[in-house]
């Protein structure tokens, strides 16, 4: 029985009304059984989990700590446990708090899956064997370990290698891949080696055709060689998870899936009366398994959207929400349907997309309405190359975005987005690349990455050559050339090198360290001292790989003076953006990595390119910046203005690449799958001969593709659901390097059709031939750091040197005089950025003069061993505060010790901050204000906002006033970022 409505509940939060989807999700839902609430992109689950939460409270179902929520990332996490205890706060203060409980309460248990599967397996690992401080293997500790499994498998143990034609890299991945699949399924590498054998065998039986035959057809061959690379990719599965194991290490799905087989000998008791599980969709198999194991049948609300089910590479299936009542029980099913981020247009426009997806998904999803009486529009233009398509989107945005707003171009692939950057930064627009294959495309990261290669891998011939004619030295195609005819001769001079083993190229430049060698090389006399400064360069930097393996990257950019060449061809307020965020993406390696090192970042970011886990992004939406990022990353967030770039197959819809599904090297045989239930099979036992085997394959790539199909469909339909005001999609028939007009996306066509999508301009017919073909492009090479200006800067330098002194008159000098002085008083206006972080600020108000000198002539940051101490300081932390657990400093060296101590002795060590380095953004004043807050607790009187501090303590008043002004920012943002 309860005494408060909902809608009750709901008006000490917000002046609004409930709609009635609403009311019905959060009051009729069951307190006694588990049940799904399907809800549209942008339709409020996070309110409606909050307020779901303070319904429970004041009808005194639940205290606070009896409830328990779960979601994928910190920040979603963070949001939640803010918004709920924000909603407690209110709810204390009002007269629906119930008096049992008192002014203090323990609050709910908000944390990401992640956590509480680390949770689970801590308090059981004792019954698995594992002791409960395992070490957890994170992504990059993993790529590691595989390499280093796979690097020393034998091939007397793997007879299979003999033939293997493919790099570490590539088995690498397959044998995470592989390893990942097995514990997600629950499944051994035995149980997948067994499977592969037995279709192996069979299958090698089959004749021909029904007339027999004993031969062997070559696709046939080719699908059993596939079959027996398979099973050495589980072999060296099994292996690498041995060697976790006699390790002591474990990743995230292993803990779930030991916190399973404890289960099976220990029952749990929780103290969860009421449980939240957010995005639902997402969630992984196993995952599945761990909660229907410990909350099967309980008041377990599941919210989810399948539309909106794209992570299926990490484990994910919108089938989850299918299997949801089997999984827990009977459901009950609600829906929320009113997008409260999207105007109508949009919103016809993303329902329209996403019609059939009802066909493939086994609950229905919701047609979306608009829940806000909002303008908005949905554009589309159709160009003929993707130069053109850049041009037309820049035009687009430049024409809406000012400092105030936001907007992003997402794409589905990161092959075109420096194009687009380069062509906003035409509009003069901040631009900022986000996802770690976005940054390694820009060629500033191009150039540390080649030679951090140089560094370590002497082989790395092609990096070498393009530091070498780079703006650092500038050598001439001919002295490359004679370093290489030096190479093959030293090659041949020298005994410990062989015909079959040569010298490279990255060595030969070393040899040219030593004046004896340079006699043989018939390099011209610049190339020659070009390359010898160039060869003291690499052997200093290779003495200093003892350094963090971010704080060397540093060291590297700025001997190449990369940091010098952004600042002085800068075509943004924040040339050194991208710079910085790669550098930041090594931090991220550096902290997570067992052993950091340059050859293992190297191998790290070789597998994190083409991974889609590694594109999330930092931050949310940006006032005044336009983001470029992938549709997988941008999920979740939403900007004013979203453009949805390179609509036309191949480029989104890209093309399947998996249509062979399990028949591909490494995959797990769907047969023995979780999910087989929801996936297509491979009817093989059914094939008499070789021919009715090859159609049944066949019939199985068709389903594959047809799913892949819907699968990028759900991703047009998240993209789509990204904007809130303004929506444009964009597609172009051309790039650069093809002959054939690539046809327009099935859902930019659909949209067009019938008038959702109103078209800039008549959609042109595809040119016969491809225009960028056209284009002769000439390029100087090595490139000229002068560029366009070269002409125009030697003929002002020529002058200047050619001049004929003359005296200057005295009426000269005097008005010389006489403009500086005028200068001095009324100096030039320099514009103030239109965003500034909270430490600027500060130095603005306490340092002017050094604050302006750094605007009107911007220079970059020298290193400093104790901001870079901080920095690593504020990373473990962070880690710590992920995990959920004590910070370890038992292997910290003696000063970072100190820092630790300092922290463990605090009263915060005991305390669980509910934000971590969280970005936020205020306008104040005309200028948008940037934050990132290290740590905010929740307090019974508010919120407490801490800045980690690693160096000395200010000592006098104004220090002190200086700090207290960079909080006072803190707060603010705070304070209108949750609305209290």
């Amino acid at each position: 029985m309860t005494n408060y409505s909902a809608q009750e509940i709901f008006s000490i939060v917000s002046k609004h009304k409930l709609t009635d989807e609403q009311e019905a999700a959060i009051s009729s839902a069951s307190t006694t059984g588990p049940s799904l609430v399907i809800a549209g992109a942008g339709s409020g689950k996070t309110e409606l989990m909050s307020v779901r939460t303070l319904y429970l409270v004041a009808n005194q179902l639940a205290k606070p700590s009896e409830i328990l929520g779960l979601t994928f990332t910190r920040k979603a996490a963070s949001e939640l446990a803010t918004r709920i205890q924000s909603g407690l706060v209110k709810l204390r203060e009002s007269s629906y708090w119930p008096k049992e409980l008192g002014d203090d309460f323990d609050p709910p248990k908000i944390t990401t899956y992640n956590s509480f599967g680390n949770e689970i397996f801590r308090s059981l690992s004792l019954q698995v064997g594992f002791e409960a401080d395992a070490v957890l293997l994170t992504e990059a500790g993993a790529i590691s370990l595989a390499r280093e499994v796979v690097a020393n498998a034998k091939i007397s143990d793997f007879s299979e290698l003999l033939n293997w034609d493919k790099t570490l890299d590539y088995l690498t991945e397959k044998v995470l891949g592989a390893s990942g699949s097995l514990t997600d399924n629950q499944q051994s590498a035995d149980e997948a080696i067994s499977y592969l054998q037995d279709f192996a065998q069979q299958i090698a039986a089959l004749p021909q055709s029904d007339k027999g035959g004993d031969g062997v057809y070559a696709y046939h061959q080719t699908l059993l060689d596939t079959m027996h690379s398979s099973q050495l990719v589980f072999e060296l599965a099994r292996q690498y998870q041995n060697q976790k194991k006699t390790r002591g290490l474990v990743d995230f799905s292993d803990q779930v899936a030991l916190a399973l087989r404890a289960l099976e000998k220990q029952d749990l008791e929780l103290s969860h009366k009421f449980v939240l599980l957010d995005e639902y969709q997402d969630t992984s198999g196993i995952q599945t398994m761990l909660l229907s194991r410990l909350f099967a049948g309980k008041p377990v609300m599941a919210v989810g959207d399948p539309n909106q089910a794209i992570y299926g590479w990490r484990g994910a299936s919108s089938a989850n929400l299918s299997g949801f009542a089997s999984d827990f029980g009977v459901a009950e099913q609600f829906s929320l349907s009113a997008s409260w981020r999207s105007g109508q247009a949009i919103v016809d426009a993303a329902n329209l997309v996403s019609e059939p997806l009802q066909d493939d998904s086994f609950v229905s999803p919701v047609s979306l309405t608009a829940g806000l009486d909002r303008d908005g529009t949905v554009s589309a233009i159709v160009c003929q190359d993707d130069a053109a398509e850049s041009a037309r989107v820049a035009l687009w945005l430049s024409e809406r975005m000012n400092g105030e707003t936001s907007a992003a171009v997402l794409f589905r692939s990161k092959q075109a987005m420096r194009l687009f950057a380069d062509a906003l930064e035409d509009k003069g627009l901040e631009v900022e690349i986000t996802g770690l294959s976005g940054l390694l495309e820009q060629p500033e990261v191009l150039d540390l990455l080649a030679a951090l290669r140089v560094i370590a891998d002497p082989e790395a011939g092609a990096e070498l050559m393009r530091i070498l004619s780079g703006p650092k030295f500038r050598i001439a195609p001919r002295d490359i050339a004679q370093l290489h005819k030096f190479a093959r001769k030293l090659t041949r001079m020298r005994k410990e090198v062989t015909a079959e083993i040569p010298l490279t190229l990255v060595e030969a430049l070393d040899e040219l360290r030593k004046p004896s060698s340079r006699e043989f090389a018939e390099i011209s006399e610049a190339g020659l001292e070009r390359m010898v400064q160039a060869s003291e360069l690499f052997h200093l930097m290779r003495t200093q790989l003892s350094l963090g393996v971010s704080e060397f990257s540093w060291a590297v950019a700025r001997e190449l003076e990369l940091d010098i060449e952004l600042y002085a061809h800068a075509r943004t307020k924040t040339p050194l953006a991208n710079l910085e965020g790669f550098i930041a993406r090594i931090s991220d390696y550096e902290v997570s990595a067992l052993r950091p090192s340059i050859s293992g970042l190297l191998g790290w970011l070789d597998y994190a390119v083409n991974s889609e886990r590694f594109e999330m992004p930092k931050t949310g939406a940006k006032a005044g910046v336009v983001q470029l990022m992938s549709v997988h990353a941008a999920k979740g967030l939403e900007w004013d203005f979203v453009a949805v770039a390179g609509l036309v197959q191949g480029s989104f819809p890209v093309d399947s690449r998996d249509s062979k599904g399990w028949l591909a090297i490494g995959k797990l045989p769907h047969e023995i799958r979780q999910d087989r239930d929801w996936i297509p099979q491979l009817s093989w036992r059914q094939a008499a001969t070789q021919k009715q085997l090859k159609a049944a394959t066949e019939d199985f790539a068709s389903e594959n593709r047809a799913k892949h199909d819907i699968e990028e469909r759900r991703l047009a339909y998240v993209a789509i659901t990204r904007a809130g005001r303004d929506l444009l999609l964009s597609a172009s028939y051309y790039k650069a390097g093809i002959l054939n007009p690539r046809p327009i996306a099935p859902y930019l066509e659909e949209l067009i059709s019938v008038g959702l999508a109103q078209l800039l301009e008549p959609i042109p017919e595809p040119a016969v031939a491809n225009p960028l073909a056209n284009l002769a492009k000439s390029e100087i090479w090595p490139a000229d750091p002068l560029g366009k200006s070269r002409d125009s800067q030697l003929a002002a330098a020529e002058n200047v040197i050619s001049a004929t002194p003359t005296r200057v008159s005295e009426s000269l000098q005097l008005a010389a005089i006489i403009e500086q002085a005028e200068l001095l008083r009324n100096p030039k206006p320099v514009e103030l950025p239109l965003r500034l972080s909270a430490s600027k600020i500060v130095q603005l108000l306490t340092e002017p003069e050094a604050f302006w000198a750094q605007i009107a002539r911007p220079l970059p940051v020298s290193f400093s061993e104790a901001a870079a101490r901080g920095t690593q300081f504020h990373e473990r932390l962070e880690e710590a505060f992920e995990l959920e657990a004590d910070l370890d400093i038992s292997d910290w060296q003696e000063q970072d010790r100190e820092l630790g101590q300092a922290f463990l002795d605090s009263r915060f060590q005991s305390l669980k901050p509910i934000y971590v380095e969280q970005a936020l953004e205020f306008e104040l004043g005309g200028t948008v204000v940037v934050c990132k807050l290290d740590a905010v607790y929740q307090t019974e009187d508010g919120f407490e906002v801490i800045d980690w501090k690693s160096g000395s303590a200010p000592k006098s008043k104004a220090e002190v006033a200086n700090k207290a002004v960079q909080l006072a920012l803190y707060r603010i943002g705070l304070s209108r970022w949750l609305g209290v």
